[in-house]
């Protein structure tokens, strides 16, 4: 269904993004990659060969979305995968500036996103944001982000009303392994050490993969009769 489709996916250059680029190209999609990085931008394209392309924009700065999305014109869908660390802290222990990190790259720089890719979305198309399981089980000294990841699930039911037809939905992912987890341990035991802290405990009994949240977003983008939805790929952390 996403055949000879136009679909924009900001931050597609790694992690659960690049994965959504391949599965997007896998399925014939014309793709347009957005990233800040420039080296992790090349990375990412020399890894197709065809009908892939990519753009730099900076989604803290409202003119740099304005151009890209200027640039790739009209599109069918796109979907939003940016994210920034920042430093955790209680709350009564925090830095007001440092809290405010997610919300600068995460929440509003989705919302610059919607707020310019919306227009340009075909009569069919769709957006999708990331959310993050921590709007539904937050954790110690994860404030800022949990309630960044929150705000963002009310944005996308939002979007929903705002752009019909066209689509909005969120993927909610929980823990996804996307490399830089025990970056430096060796790979077998690595494996054993990342199923333990992450994947025990939860009903799968295995880590989340960046193509197991890609398969959400291309589900979200495929099933014209889906919109308004948080989408959880989390290996069942929100019932364990």
């Amino acid at each position: 269904m996403l055949f000879d489709q136009k679909i924009a996916i900001i931050g597609g250059s790694s992690g659960i993004g690049f994965a959504v680029a391949q599965a997007a190209a896998d399925a014939g999609a014309e793709v347009i990659i957005g990233s800040s990085s420039e080296a992790k931008l090349k990375g990412a394209l020399a890894a197709f060969t065809e009908r892939v392309e990519g753009r730099l924009i900076d989604v803290t700065q409202e003119e740099s979305v304005r151009e890209f999305f200027d640039k790739v014109g009209e599109v069918d869908h796109v979907a939003v995968t940016v994210g920034a660390s920042y430093e955790p802290a209680l709350v009564v222990n925090s830095d007001l500036l440092e809290s405010q990190k997610p919300f600068l790259f995460k929440y509003w720089g989705e919302f610059l996103i919607a707020k310019y890719a919306g227009s340009r979305l075909t009569n069919c198309g769709s957006i999708t944001l990331t959310s993050g399981i921590l709007s539904q089980r937050p954790a110690m000294k994860l404030a800022a982000q949990a309630s960044v990841n929150a705000a963002i699930e009310a944005l996308g039911r939002t979007l929903a009303v705002e752009l019909a037809p066209r689509r909005a939905n969120v993927v909610c992912p929980g823990f996804i392994d996307t490399g830089k987890v025990f970056a430096d341990v060796p790979a077998p035991q690595r494996a054993a050490q990342l199923l333990e802290l992450k994947g025990t405990d939860l009903p799968v009994q295995r880590v989340g993969q960046p193509k197991d949240a890609a398969a959400a977003y291309i589900f979200a983008m495929e099933n014209p009769y889906v919109t308004g939805q948080v989408l959880f790929v989390d290996g069942g952390s929100v019932i364990s």
